[in-house]
Parts: structure tokens; C-alpha cells; sequence
């Protein structure tokens, strides 16, 4: 019965999606390999945002008194925001952990992709038809290949010719090498001629794009680690002294008698707008934006795309904050013994 309740709320979470995006994400669903519905997928997911957000609406109102926070409407205030913030979060991971899934299924087949139509020829120098070649190349060694090939070959068998269904195979792999292979072998078999040879050289060629893209990618090694050198060890030292000359500058302010309102300190006898507290809280943020862009910097670099190097954001934060700690503490320490 329980069940029934959360299915029939799952649907109803997913009804308030707009029709287009469900479209988008029932493409990404089966780019990903995901054969749940959509209504459940969408609606199971949207409900978790919704409940993560309601945890932050009243983490204030039940920690306000703690964190400082008096007044009932501020509290209100900060809470929907942080709610708002938990929320779209939640929804942000889901949307990444699905990218994650479908590049992670296009790399599996376009690594198995070249050993596939190497055995497909090899059938087909045997004497087999495209059909029959096809299907006894579906191995379990080739993962989400074999399994979608499984599933063309068994629609072929009906009225749908080979060729036909074999064009699905780009609808359910998120791949631009194999989208491209797939629709050469379609037109290869229609026209007909020495297919074997042509499905060889078609894998040649994919081996050779890949070990192209491998060099490539050891080319950029160097520029990554300047990358993460630059946001995780010096920006962190850098701050840390900045935030260390500026306790020193307070402290010598504060210790300083005035002589006719003055100090003998020239230059520095102003007093500092910026507070090393301040000053510290405006580093982390500062890293966190750092670690974001180097993060989509190096995902430009390293997969493609920017929003695939996402995932490296945390860790790189987590260290540069550390050793921004380390460096506060090691400065620090080497003045007040200076």
C-alpha cells in the first residue's frame, strides 16, 4: 500500500514537469541505459529535491537562536533561501550523476567498438549474412553494445528490416563515432559490394581517432597539473599571506598609543576597512570559485566537455582549503618567531 502511495505521488510530482523537458529526459534515460519509467525516474527524484529542500527551509528555524538569528522574519528569509539552495543542488547532482551515466555507457562501447566490427568482418568472410554476423557478434565482453545489438537483431526478426533497426543503435548510445559508423554500415549494406573490408577499414580508422585522442589528452597532462599547481598550492599561499599581513597591520594598529589623535605609524595610521576575519571568509569563497572553474577547465581538457569535470571540484576545494589552513598556520608561525 505504502508503495502505491509513493508511485502515485511520484507520478504526480512528474505531471508538473513540462512536456518537453520529460521529453529530454526520456532521450538521456535511454542514452544512459536506464529502462525505469519515467514518471517514477522524474517523480522519485523531484520528490527527494522537494525533501532536501524542506530540510533546508528549517534547518534555520530550528537553529536560528544558535547560528545567531533572532528575528522570526530573517529566519523565514534565510531558510526559504537555503532551501531554494538544497533544492536546485539536489536536482543539479541527479542531472550530473545521468551525464556521468551516459558518457561513462558512450565510452564503454566506443573502447569495445573496433573489436566489434573486427569480429562482424570475420563473420562475414566466413560466409554469414550482415544479419546473422551481427548477431554472433554480440559477446558478453562488449557490455552495452552486445546488449543493444541483442535487441535490434531481435526486432529484425520481425517486419522491421536489419537496416532499418540497426539506425536505432544511435538513438540508444550518446556517440558521435558510432552514430557515424552506424550509419556507413546501413548505407554499406543497402548498396551492397565488399561490406568486409569496409567494416575492417571502419575499425582501422576508429582505433587510429582513438590512439589520436589518447596522445592528445597526455599532451594536456602538463597543462592540468599547472592548472591544479596554480589553484591548489599558490593561490592558498598567496591568501594566507594576505590574511597574515593584514592581523599583523591590526595588531600593531591596536598596540599603538595616539599622540593628538595620531599614531606614529605614517601610512598607517588609517584605520583598515578590510577585517582579517573578512578577509578570510571572502579566501574560502574565493577557492570555491576557483575550484569550480578550474574544475570545468579541466574537464574542457581532459573529457570534452566542461560540465564532465565538475566532479573534480570538490576535491580540489577540500585541498586548497586544507593547505590554505596549513600555510595560515606555517606564516604564522614564522612571523610571531621572527
Amino acid at each position: 500500500m505504502k508503495l502505491l502511495r509513493l508511485k502515485f505521488i511520484y507520478k504526480r510530482l512528474s505531471e508538473r514537469v513540462p512536456e518537453n523537458k520529460r521529453k529530454q529526459i526520456l532521450v538521456k534515460m535511454d542514452y544512459g541505459g536506464i529502462k525505469e519509467d519515467i514518471d517514477e525516474y522524474t517523480g522519485k527524484r523531484f520528490f527527494l529535491a522537494l525533501l532536501f529542500g524542506l530540510i533546508g527551509l528549517l534547518i534555520p528555524l530550528s537553529l536560528g537562536k544558535l547560528i545567531g538569528l533572532e528575528e522570526i522574519l530573517l529566519t523565514f528569509v534565510f531558510g526559504l533561501v537555503l532551501g531554494i539552495i538544497f533544492f536546485c543542488l539536489t536536482l543539479l547532482l541527479y542531472y550530473l550523476h545521468l551525464e556521468y551515466q551516459i558518457e561513462d555507457r558512450a565510452k564503454r562501447v566506443e573502447s569495445v567498438l573496433p573489436d566489434f566490427l573486427l569480429l562482424v568482418a570475420s563473420n562475414l568472410k566466413s560466409g554469414m549474412t550482415p544479419f546473422n554476423a551481427t548477431k554472433n557478434s554480440c559477446r558478453e565482453e562488449f557490455g552495452p553494445l552486445a546488449e543493444e545489438m541483442k535487441v535490434i537483431t531481435t526486432r529484425s526478426l520481425g517486419v522491421e528490416s536489419f537496416r532499418e533497426t540497426l539506425k536505432m543503435l544511435s538513438e540508444k548510445i550518446d556517440s558521435r563515432i558510432l552514430k557515424e559508423t552506424v550509419s556507413f554500415l546501413s548505407e554499406s549494406i543497402r548498396s551492397g559490394g565488399k561490406l568486409a573490408k569496409l567494416i575492417e577499414a571502419s575499425a582501422e580508422d576508429i582505433s587510429q581517432t582513438q590512439e589520436l585522442k589518447k596522445e592528445l589528452i597526455s599532451g594536456t597532462k602538463m597543462y592540468v597539473m599547472f592548472v591544479l599547481f596554480v589553484i591548489v598550492v599558490a593561490t592558498p599561499l598567496l591568501m594566507s599571506i594576505s590574511v597574515q599581513f593584514l592581523e599583523m597591520i591590526t595588531s600593531i594598529q591596536t598596540g599603538q598609543p595616539a599622540i593628538d589623535g595620531t599614531t606614529k605609524l605614517g601610512f598607517l595610521s588609517s584605520q583598515l576597512s578590510i577585517t582579517p576575519d573578512f578577509m578570510q571568509n571572502i579566501s574560502f569563497i574565493l577557492l570555491l570559485g576557483n575550484a569550480l572553474l578550474s574544475s570545468l577547465f579541466i574537464g574542457v581538457l581532459t573529457e570534452r566537455k566542461a560540465k564532465l569535470g565538475i566532479k573534480y571540484a570538490p576535491i580540489i576545494f577540500i585541498a586548497s582549503a586544507v593547505l590554505f589552513i596549513g600555510f595560515k598556520t606555517m606564516v604564522s608561525g614564522i612571523i610571531s618567531v621572527a
